[in-house]
This record gives structure tokens, sequence and C-alpha cells, in this order.
């Protein structure tokens, strides 16, 4: 388990972050929601634990960065002692905010790749339980070859081998589960074998609201990259075109020398933007898509 800006190993720092473990607590009852967040992202951690993680981490930064900050002014002639605290103070605060928020990132992560390939495992489901094969067989049959969501169904079996029942096993996985989409799904089937209906009839119904789904995610995708597309157009086609060409005018008829340099300038601002805009597209995209 690797949880990003953690200066040490995990299971040292596990141990000096003891030292913060009031610090932890408060953090942990501050946030309530970061019980669940822990243990959708499969962090095997108590969230006073990882309070305690945070806030050790988060000293660590202030007492390494300021200082260093204030030798290298010190080094330079620059004598200060404001400019090394706010510094050092933002950098541990924007580490403070990140690690708050990593278990719901990661939790987010793992629900893009489970809702990948739902749809898939869930006809495949279907068409196994109208072909006459218990549910239990087409879950097994599920518990490879389809990415993230076969390792939950993996587990799920596991549990139903175990002595659970399968609606014990489905309401357990629903909890530990960050996808809205598997988690209806999964109380939709509970539902129906608590019912006693038809399996069969209710995954149909599943299927056929995760297809309608999908197809309403691709046309708000679709909608929502036409003005993405015109930004893309302005700043990385039409105004480096034109201020280029603008720019060897004014040096011609002005006799102003452009310096090399304003060309790399242009490259570096060019590259920067089409990164930050294939990060902003792939964001944007639906995980049902």
């Amino acid at each position: 388990m690797i949880i990003p800006f953690v200066p040490l190993p995990m299971d040292t720092a596990l141990k000096e972050a003891k030292v913060f473990e009031r610090i932890g607590n408060v953090i942990a009852k501050a946030t309530p929601s970061l019980k669940l967040h822990l243990y959708q992202a499969e962090l095997k951690l108590h969230p006073k634990e990882y309070g305690s993680l945070v806030a050790m981490t988060t000293i660590f930064y202030f007492f390494i960065l300021s200082p260093i900050i204030f030798l290298v002014g010190f080094l330079v002639g620059k004598f200060d002692i404001v400019l090394p605290i706010v510094v050092g103070l933002s950098f541990s605060l924007f580490v403070f905010f990140y690690l708050m928020r990593y278990p719901k990132l990661l939790a987010i992560k793992r629900m893009r790749k489970l809702e990948r390939d739902l749809l898939n495992a869930l006809e495949h489901i279907l068409i196994e339980i109208k072909s006459g094969v218990p549910l239990f067989n087409s879950l097994i049959g599920v518990s490879d070859g389809y990415g993230e969501i076969s390792d939950e169904f993996k587990v799920i079996v596991r549990e139903i081998n175990a002595g659970l029942s399968e609606i014990e096993a489905f309401q357990r996985a629903s909890l530990r589960n960050p996808s809205l989409h598997f988690r209806r799904s999964l109380w939709q089937l509970t539902n129906a074998m608590k019912a006693g209906s038809d399996i069969s009839t209710a995954l149909e119904a599943i299927v056929k609201n995760l297809v309608s789904e999908q197809i309403v995610a691709i046309r708000r995708y679709g909608q929502e990259l036409n003005p993405f597309t015109l930004l893309y157009m302005m700043f990385s086609v039409i105004m480096p075109t034109l201020g280029i060409t603008f720019l060897i005018i004014l040096s011609t008829f002005s006799g102003i020398t452009i310096p090399s340099y304003m060309f790399i300038l242009i490259l570096m601002f060019l590259a920067m933007f089409q990164y930050f805009y294939m990060g902003i597209i792939k964001t944007k995209r639906s995980s049902m898509v």
C-alpha cells in the first residue's frame, strides 16, 4: 500500500504516526465519511490511523520545507522569516487537503474501472441464467475476464463458498463497492431474490436500464465536447498561427528582432495546453462510456 507524500515506508510511518493519535482522532471525528471512503478505496486503515498519518505528514513537510527555504534565502543574502513560513504552511496545507481527499479519489478511480465492464458482465449473467444455468455458476463464469468487476464477483463467490447466502454476499458487496450502478444492480437482484420473483426478469430490466443510461451518457459527453473543441481550436491552432504571423509582420515593418526563445515559449505553451486539455477531456468522460 502506497499513499502519496508519506515520507516513510508505510509500516514505519504507521508506527511513527501513533504520536499524533489525538490529532488523528479529531480528524476522524470531523470527517465521518472517511471510514466509508477508506473501505471503498480498499485502504485497510482505521480512520484514526489514517488521520494520524495525515497529521504526521503535514507537520513533517512544514518543519522540513520551512527551514530549507530559510537556509536558501540566508545563503543568497536575503534574510526573510515570513516567506519560509508562508511557503511551508501553504505546501503542508496542500498536502493535508490532498491526503484527506485521496481515499475518495481512489474510490472514484476504482469505480470507473468497475463500471467499465459492468454491463458486459451483467449481460453474461443474464444469458447464462436464461439458458438454465444456476445463479452461483453464472457468478463463477463472470469472475474472470471482465477486469475489476471480475475481482468483485470473485469475492462474492468466495463468501458464498464460505457459507454466506447469495443475498448476504450481495449486501456485503454493495457496502464495499463505490459504484452506484453496481450497488443498484445488486440491490435490485437482492430484492428480486427476497420476493421470490424471476431473477432473469430483474436482470433484464437492470441491463435495459444500464443500456439507456449509457446512451444518455454518450450523448451528454458528445454535447460537452463541442465547446471544448472550439476552445482547442482557438488556443492550439488559431491564436498561435495568428500570433506568429503578427510577430513576423511586426518585425518586418518595424525592424524589431524577435528573440528565438519566443518560439520556444510558444511551443512550451502549446505542449502544456494540450497536456491539460487531454486531462480535462479524460476527466469529463463518463465511466459508462
